[in-house]
């Protein structure tokens, strides 16, 4: 029964991961009655959540929610390919603390504490009109392509040699590292804090994707052949880990009252594994949506869907060395179209102006490196388990 005690309730939310609970407060807030059903429906995420600045909805700004939802922001992260390059635009992390207190589950949410498979999400269409599935894209059950990392978390003197003036680093290609293991990778080094610095190693798409631990290896070599010295790098503040399913798992087709949300419905940046952003700006829609008995909008169009798809296929199949002439490409490109590129949502021709911009910027020989990533067969490709986004 609803929160008013009476017959289905308007919507059941399954996960309170950011997408959940923002969907569920902003459904709340709408006037319509909700369930929502999580394990853990208090914790507060620990993940470190990044976007730009300037992808913050309206509705989450401070004057508008009442708090500051980014703990960090700086300007102009650089990035190495191996040259370097600077991205004109302001990037934060989030505070998930007050994220999470943005998002109140008021007295038009009823929350239980559970764990749902897939048979209990479709289950409780005997219970609300409509079903939103925000478990995330599959983690373990997902054997799609995915991002992964390793970081720690260190005060900001002991991170200066790691950053070498920078103010953050977005992306650094650079292969002052001992192993080859992990293939293709990047340091990620943001401040998430006035003094605290995140430095991750990161394989931004594998298939299979190396393990944490061997990028924990990487990371530390890099960082010692940086000069940083071995007290941060062995008691490090934080340590994060990073299991990023890069295309969510096919499910409900054949039930239209069963939908999914966030990264579980394809929110994320098939191409690059950023979410938060694109599942946040989304909610206002997906509130409309759920209040008129309309489905769900999808998070771009088919084509911009079909071309992030294609440039996490050329990432997952390309050598060291072109994964690291596109990014170079990539640096070349202007402010415009990176941003193009970045944002989920982006218009298809926006997308495909900005992918051929690199692609064209490459070396000869790159170019037909990529091309031949694309065209590559691989055995593990099968219906289920390569789904783009």
């Amino acid at each position: 029964m609803d929160a008013t005690g009476g017959g289905l309730f308007d919507v059941a939310i399954v996960g309170l991961g950011p997408a959940g609970r923002a969907l569920a407060s902003r459904c709340a807030g709408a006037g319509l009655t909700v369930l929502a059903v999580d394990p853990a429906p208090d914790a507060v995420w620990r993940q470190t959540l990044s976007l730009w600045a300037d992808q913050v909805p309206p509705w989450l700004h401070e004057d508008a929610c009442g708090t500051d939802i980014l703990a960090n922001r700086v300007y102009g992260p650089a990035m190495y390919s191996p040259e370097r390059a600077v991205l004109e635009r302001e990037y934060a992390v989030l505070d998930t603390g007050e994220l999470h207190a943005a998002l109140p589950l008021g007295p038009g949410v009823t929350v239980e504490r559970d764990t749902l498979d897939d048979s209990g999400v479709l289950a409780l269409t005997e219970r609300a009109h409509r079903v939103v599935d925000c478990r995330g894209a599959g983690g373990q059950r997902n054997r799609g392509p995915l991002q992964t990392a390793f970081g720690i978390v260190v005060d900001a003197d002991a991170a200066a040699p790691a950053l070498g003036g920078e103010s953050a680093l977005f992306m650094d290609w650079r292969s002052d590292h001992d192993d080859d293991e992990a293939g293709p990778g990047f340091l990620y080094a943001i401040p998430v804090g006035p003094d605290r610095v995140l430095l991750e190693e990161t394989c931004l798409a594998g298939w299979p994707a190396p393990k944490p631990a061997v990028l924990e290896t990487r990371l530390r070599s890099r960082l010692r052949r940086r000069g940083m010295g071995r007290a941060a790098l062995d008691r490090p503040l934080a340590v994060e880990r990073v299991r990023i399913p890069l295309a969510p798992r096919p499910r409900y087709a054949a039930n239209p009252r069963v939908e999914a949300f966030g990264t579980a419905g394809g929110y994320g940046h098939a191409a690059t594994g950023y979410s938060v952003a694109a599942a946040l700006g989304a909610v206002p829609g997906a509130v409309v949506a759920l209040g008129t008995g309309r489905p769900i909008p999808e998070p771009r169009s088919p084509l911009t869907t079909a071309l992030h798809s294609l440039g996490l296929r050329a990432l997952l199949r390309a050598d060291h060395e072109t994964v690291r002439e596109l990014f170079s490409a990539f640096g070349r490109l202007g402010s415009r179209k990176q941003r193009w590129f970045l944002d989920a949502a982006s218009p298809s021709y926006h997308v495909g102006s900005a992918m051929w911009g690199m692609w064209a910027d490459m070396p000869v020989q790159q170019k037909a490196g990529m091309i031949a990533a694309v065209l590559k067969k691989d055995p593990r490709d099968h219906a289920g388990s390569s789904g783009s986004d």
